[in-house]
Parts: C-alpha cells; sequence; structure tokens
C-alpha cells in the first residue's frame, strides 16, 4: 500500500506538471504568476516543481529528434519499397517494410502526434470521437474528432483551438466571447459558429448570429449568418455565402467539401481513425477535389478518394497509410 506521504507526493507532482505544461505551452504573465506562486510555497512544492522540469528536459531531444526525422523516415522508406519492387520484389519488399518499422519505432509519432499539445489542452476529443464540452462561462463547444482545445476565462470570455474544428453555441453576455486560431481571432457576443484548422490557416462558417474574424497579419472580416471566411499567414479574406448545412455536416458523421486540398481531406480522414495519413508528393497534396464522405468508415473513404482521384496507396500494418502518385 502507498504511504500518505507518497500519496502527498503525486499530488503535488500531478499540480507542478499541470502548471508547467500550460506555462511551456503559452506564457502569460497569469500563468507565471501561478507557477511562481506554486514554487514559493514550500520546499516540497520546489522539488516537484524541478522534478517536472527534469522529465521535460530528458523528453527534449529524443522528442525533437524523432520530429526531425518523420518526413525523410517516410521518403527514404518509399523510395526503398519502390527500388526493391523493380529488384527483388518479395525479399527485398520485406526488407524495405522492416526499415520503414524501425523509421517508425517511435510509436509516439503514429499513434499520438499531437500527445504534448493534449497534455496542455483543457478539451480534448480523441480519434473518431466527436465531443461535446461545457465552458465556464455556460458556452458550449462540440469538438470534431482529434481536436484539442484551451479555454481562459481569467480576464474575459477566451478560448484557444489547438487543432481540429469545434462548432461554438456562444451564450449571451456583455464581454465578448473570443476564439484564436492559428494567428486569427473570432469575436462574437452571442451566436452559433465553427472555427476550423487546416494545414495553413482554416475557414470561420456562421450558422446564426455575427461574428467578426480579425488576422494578427491584417484584415478583418465581418460574417452574417450563412457566410464563411478563409484565414491564414496572409490575413483574412472576404466574406462569401457558404453551404452552411454542408459545412457542419460532421456533427451528424458526414464530411462535405467543395474544392478542398486533398491534403486538408486526408487530415480529416485521418481523425477517425488510427494512426497516420500521409500524402506523400505536393501536387497530389494541392489537389483539389469535391465530395461528401461518411466519417464512421475512413478506410471506404479513402478507398472513395482512391477511386475518383487515381493516386497509389501504400498501407503498412493498418496504421500508416501513405497516398501518392
Amino acid at each position: 500500500m502507498t504511504s500518505s506521504a507518497d500519496d502527498s507526493d503525486l499530488t503535488l507532482r500531478d499540480a507542478a506538471r499541470a502548471l508547467f505544461v500550460r506555462l511551456k505551452d503559452r506564457e502569460t504573465p497569469r500563468r507565471r504568476r501561478a507557477a511562481e506562486s506554486f514554487r514559493s510555497q514550500s520546499p516540497e512544492h520546489e522539488a516537484a516543481w524541478l522534478a517536472v522540469e527534469g522529465a521535460w528536459r530528458d523528453a527534449q531531444g529524443p522528442a525533437a529528434r524523432l520530429a526531425a526525422r518523420d518526413e525523410a523516415d517516410v521518403r527514404d522508406a518509399l523510395r526503398r519499397i519502390d527500388a526493391a519492387k523493380g529488384a527483388r520484389p518479395p525479399k527485398g519488399l520485406v526488407v524495405a517494410c522492416l526499415a520503414l518499422g524501425a523509421a517508425l519505432a517511435g510509436g509516439l509519432w503514429l499513434e499520438r502526434p499531437h500527445l504534448m499539445q493534449d497534455l496542455v489542452a483543457d478539451h480534448v476529443a480523441p480519434r473518431g470521437e466527436r465531443r461535446l464540452v461545457t465552458l465556464a462561462d455556460g458556452s458550449s463547444a462540440l469538438l470534431d474528432a482529434d481536436s484539442a482545445l484551451d479555454e481562459d476565462f481569467g480576464a474575459g470570455r477566451r478560448v484557444r483551438l489547438l487543432r481540429g474544428a469545434a462548432y461554438f453555441e456562444v451564450k449571451p453576455a456583455a464581454a465578448p466571447f473570443v476564439v484564436e486560431a492559428d494567428g486569427a481571432e473570432t469575436r462574437v457576443l452571442g451566436t452559433g459558429f465553427e472555427v476550423r484548422l487546416l494545414e495553413t490557416g482554416g475557414t470561420v462558417t456562421l450558422a446564426h448570429g455575427a461574428v467578426a474574424v480579425r488576422g494578427r497579419a491584417g484584415g478583418e472580416a465581418r460574417l452574417a449568418p450563412g457566410e464563411a471566411v478563409a484565414f491564414g499567414p496572409a490575413g483574412v479574406g472576404r466574406a462569401a455565402p457558404a453551404d452552411v448545412d454542408g459545412a457542419l455536416a460532421w456533427r451528424g458523421g458526414r464530411f462535405v467539401f467543395y474544392r478542398m486540398r486533398l491534403a486538408d481531406v486526408a487530415r480529416e480522414i485521418e481523425r477517425y481513425r488510427p494512426g497516420r495519413v500521409v500524402v506523400a508528393s505536393a501536387d497530389l497534396a494541392d489537389e483539389r477535389i469535391t465530395g461528401t464522405l461518411d466519417l464512421a468508415k475512413p478506410d471506404a473513404a479513402l478507398e472513395s478518394l482512391r477511386a475518383s482521384v487515381g493516386f497509389r496507396v501504400t498501407a503498412l500494418a493498418g496504421r500508416l497509410v501513405v497516398l501518392r502518385r
């Protein structure tokens, strides 16, 4: 049986870890003061903080090396597979697959690529599961699968979409409700709208009410119901009429897209299946496609895309799926 002293140590370590990852994710004066207050409470608090800090330092090196080699490993393994097919198919292909398995031995990249982000987030929807959460002010957010959200109500009503997509029903109040996402801010008083992050930038779609979307790089758009706007590194675009029912169909299990990049469609499918879906060539990733997919059947959705677009699929152990010309 664990002693009460051990239980106390674990509780302190958990508290230190929660404060530490939030501070590492985004350092704000409030979070910095909270960390300093925790550390100053007692020598035991400081020891717990230093233990978490040391564990983080030890993990940084391997994590950075794994992230840096991901793309190169996949490209190299695919070259080996192609070469093996042209030389000695049976044995060569097995060797190439083993090489790819070794390259991806860090299962973190394959199964939990957003682990650190999930530790920081206040709300996470896992792969294949949408999740409805109630925020501190009574507003609600429906998270699409494999999405993460951070809320900060210390100085107003503010949330940050870390990845994925979320549909918000905002409770009316005097203070504005602000959603941060990839350098853009969506500001509302009471409304229903979706924010979706893509590979570069994202979109805001308004179901009812009114919102203003402002970009860190410049530009602002005010949306009326039934309109959407794109945002990205260059700023915020112009508001335009949108198929709101189609844009929000994911809430009922279907994904509807119009002239969307294939890489972004593949990412949406990836949210609903284990492992990773990688688009190996830039021209294929940028191809624009239109259609509708059943999110409950992600592998059938991939096959439907393959049949309509005409790319090749390399699948290993059902976990890594590579799309290429």
